[in-house]
């Protein structure tokens, strides 16, 4: 009997080969094995020598992916939904945080985050529209481009987009945790340049933790499968499974929860150093700091929600595959990574209700936004005179940011 590895799609259980495949191999007999269809498998035309190849001595016109009923549902509708709504909202986010007035260290981050969390679920909505609305009876068959295309969107380029937006928000986090406990030094350190510099190594870095896949085929030529095969014993996939799992889902939630907690300590339970200002300006400057903090704050709790838990279950997943143990079904660990995945496009939308909610300056720069692109509109066709509501929109927007200073500070608040 031929070894059939360990499968993982996503740490995922290893009955990738359901028991009618185990079954149907060991109940038939020589002359079922030499040609006689068995229309229960994947493969029903293979021969003996089919069964038990060499590594590249067969090559499958399509490669079996396994699909459960709920993926079907929730990746063709419920996922599509999701990915185009936080499109969309990051879409204003971006066009907010690039106008002029909104240009501060701690916006070009959160004007990165919206990028990255994006194009999380944007880079797999071709593939996952093609694979979710091609299946039937469970399984879905694949070109090898497909599958490789697949599970390069799936586990590469998503994965490593997401890193991305870990990342950054751990960046964010500290940046503010910096900004609150040194409040008049830290804008020196947090330089525009020196932003830049750093939102720039980290996808480079990102992707480069993931690359892993790229030399990893995923189209398995011994039985005709699209799925990520973990080597039995677990050597080199262990070795990239725990560096993503420390680098991604422990330390960086971690770190930024602990960050988070100072934060907050800090907040509401001391006074801000006093240097160099009067009591009226330092009083001013620390409850602009304030605020913005606490933006930073409820973004940095979205963000570990969903990545608290998944970081946990995936420590346990990791640890028990090195006993040769499952920690859950195909069906169950798929299931947990489904809800997983939903959980985390609604906490990168949540992103952009917490700026309508709490950043009155981004209220304001989000009304500008549109009065202008109105008064062009207006412009072109021509239908109304311009200065009248130009004048109009001024006065309202007058009204709308009186009293609100314009600094690194008051900007994010």
């Amino acid at each position: 009997m031929a070894h059939i590895n360990n499968s993982s799609d996503e740490y995922e259980g290893s009955d990738i080969y359901p028991a009618y495949y185990i079954s149907w191999i060991n109940s038939t007999d020589n002359s079922t094995l030499n040609g006689t269809h068995n229309n229960s498998h994947p493969h029903p035309d293979l021969n003996y020598d089919d069964l038990y190849p060499s590594q590249d001595s067969y090559h499958y016109s399509e490669y079996y992916y396994q699909l459960h009923d709920f993926e079907e549902k929730i990746y063709i509708y419920f996922w599509i939904f999701l990915v185009i709504l936080t499109a969309f909202g990051n879409v204003i986010i971006v066009a907010v945080f690039v106008r002029k007035s909104m240009r501060t260290t701690t916006n070009l981050i959160l004007l990165f985050i919206a990028i990255s969390d994006s194009l999380t679920g944007l880079v797999t909505l071709p593939t996952y529209i093609h694979v979710f609305t091609s299946g039937y009876d469970g399984w879905v068959g694949l070109t090898e481009g497909w599958c490789e295309a697949f599970m390069i969107f799936k586990f590469y380029i998503s994965k490593a987009f997401h890193t991305v937006s870990v990342w950054l928000t751990f960046f964010l986090g500290f940046q503010r945790f910096l900004f609150v406990w040194f409040p008049f030094t830290t804008k020196s350190w947090f330089t525009t340049r020196r932003t830049l510099i750093a939102v720039a190594i980290i996808p480079v870095c990102a992707f480069v933790i993931h690359s892993y896949h790229l030399n990893e085929r995923k189209s398995d030529k011994r039985a005709g499968y699209c799925h990520w095969s973990v080597e039995d014993p677990c050597v080199e996939t262990c070795v990239f499974l725990w560096m993503t799992l420390l680098l991604v889902n422990i330390l960086p939630p971690i770190l930024l929860l602990v960050l988070t907690m100072l934060m907050i300590h800090k907040l509401f339970n001391r006074q801000i150093r006093k240097e160099s200002f009067s009591a009226e300006q330092n009083r001013e400057r620390a409850q602009q700091n304030k605020r913005a903090s606490i933006i930073v704050v409820w973004i940095a709790i979205i963000f570990l929600i969903p990545e608290i838990p998944y970081g946990i279950f995936l420590l346990a997943t990791v640890i028990k595959k090195h006993g040769g143990i499952d920690l859950l079904t195909l069906r169950a660990n798929r299931l947990s990574h489904v809800v997983y995945e939903i959980a985390l496009l609604i906490s990168f939308h949540a992103n952009f209700w917490v700026y309508i909610i709490m950043n009155r300056r981004f209220r304001v720069e989000l009304k500008s936004m549109f009065r202008d692109g109105i008064i062009k509109l207006m412009s072109k066709r021509n239908t109304v005179p311009i200065t009248t509501v130009s004048m109009a929109m001024n006065r309202s927007q007058s009204q709308s940011t009186k009293g609100t200073d314009v600094n690194e500070h008051s900007t994010l608040v």
